[in-house]
């Protein structure tokens, strides 16, 4: 990869790398809305009251539903995490500074969604 040699491919370099986090944040937004509901309705309309462990249990040993649960933590986290990386980002007063609250925030997000597949992976 070479240096830009002008300003507009410094900016256009800047802008294709700024794309990806920038769409994901979107979709992930528009992702938690739409599950959200369903997960809202599903366990405050469909399941019969009082909500017990047992059906908890019931509806999560299918797998459509561990997948379901797995995707919207996986896009909960990515939406979260970005959000903070794009604050932080702002703010941090150096690169070193950025480097490792991204590093954090990196294992923040993997270690809760591997005890999150581990979680739903005992249920499935």
């Amino acid at each position: 990869m070479s240096w830009p040699e002008t300003a507009e491919e410094d900016a256009m370099n800047l802008a294709k790398q700024c794309l990806w986090p920038w769409a994901l944040q979107r979709l992930t937004g528009l992702i938690l809305v739409v599950g959200l509901a369903v997960h809202f309705w599903v366990l405050h309309f469909s399941i019969e009251r009082p909500v017990t462990f047992d059906k908890v249990l019931e509806r999560l040993r299918y797998p459509g539903w561990v997948l379901f649960d797995l995707f919207l933590l996986a896009a909960a986290l990515y939406h979260g995490l970005n959000g903070l990386w794009a604050i932080i980002g702002d703010y941090a007063p150096s690169d070193l500074s950025r480097r490792v609250v991204g590093l954090v925030l990196w294992i923040v997000g993997i270690v809760t969604l591997l005890i999150g597949v581990h979680v739903l992976a005992g249920f499935a």
